[in-house]
């Protein structure tokens, strides 16, 4: 079982932080999340992965719930099977996949506020649209 169930960017002024020794290892970082609050908080881990604390909503600067396996990032809430898939489509994009991949999508979607990958696909839809539109012609 996969326990990411997001990322978050930490505020620079954060000062709500709950049960970390060392706050500095989360403010102003990007965190992987481990739970979401129902009132917009966040267990998060440092970028490490050595410390585990909450903030409170209004320390959070963005956010957006996503799950990872490995090196890959994919939505929420999908099956495995479908998990599996949307791996399939990631490796298979022209360019192929990379860890620096990863690393755009979380902050495209930390700048969007939700899981966003269009990005990666945008060579095939325009190859696509300019196949569609020749053959119009």
């Amino acid at each position: 079982m996969n326990d990411i169930q997001g990322y978050c960017h930490i505020k620079k002024s954060a000062t709500t932080c709950h049960g970390a020794k060392f706050p500095e290892q989360f403010i102003a970082q990007t965190c992987k999340v481990m739970e979401f609050a129902k009132d917009g908080g966040v267990l998060a881990l440092n970028p490490e992965c050595t410390a585990l604390a909450m903030f409170d909503a209004c320390d959070i600067k963005s956010k957006f719930e996503c799950n990872e396996q490995g090196i890959y990032i994919f939505p929420a809430n999908l099956n495995m099977i479908e998990q599996m898939a949307y791996i399939n489509k990631l490796t298979s994009r022209k360019g192929g996949w990379a860890p620096i991949l990863k690393q755009m999508v979380i902050q495209a979607s930390l700048h969007r506020g939700k899981y966003t990958d269009d990005f990666l696909f945008q060579m095939e839809r325009e190859e696509k649209m300019g196949m569609s539109f020749k053959s119009e012609l």
